[in-house]
Order: C-alpha cells, then structure tokens, then sequence
C-alpha cells in the first residue's frame, strides 16, 4: 500500500536555519540547548538542518531556552507556516 505523501508534517514547521542563527546569536552550543530542552544534541542538529520538527512542547522549551518572547515566536516559522498562521486568525 503506498504511503499517504498528502498529510501535514507532524510538529511545528519550523525554518531550521532561523533556529541556528537564535541559538548562535544567543551565544549557546547545540549541547547547551539540547541539556536545557532535555533532548540529545543529535535531535537539535536535525531540528537545524531541517530534517525534523519539534512538538508543540519542545518548541516552547527551545524558544523558553532562548528567550524568544512569545509574541516572537512565529518568527521561527517556516514561510509556509507563518501563512497559515496568518490566515487562520
């Protein structure tokens, strides 16, 4: 039976390059942010290289961890997502 390719990704879209350039720019290593989400290092580098996405916890740990304010926190988003989001409200 062939895979279903149409349904949505599991987790929160998020643009692994922005999350790497907060986590650089927080001055944090992928182990310092991976021991405070309580993740492995390993998850953080695919979460930045875009071969994963975070669960809706893990998202708010890791913008918790880097002091992205709430109302900030879109930024994160893929493209495709912040238009979802926007189009939803």
């Amino acid at each position: 039976m062939p895979k279903d390719t149409t349904a949505e990704p599991a987790g929160v879209e998020i643009d692994g390059v922005k999350l790497r350039i907060k986590r650089k720019y927080s001055g944090r290593t992928m182990a310092d942010l991976a021991a405070q989400c309580g993740v492995h290092v390993t998850h953080v580098s695919l979460l930045e290289r875009g071969k994963r996405n975070p669960s809706p916890p893990l998202f708010v740990r890791l913008c918790d961890a880097l002091a992205i304010p709430a109302d900030e926190r879109y930024t994160l988003l893929t493209k495709d997502a912040q238009r979802r989001v926007k189009a939803a409200a």
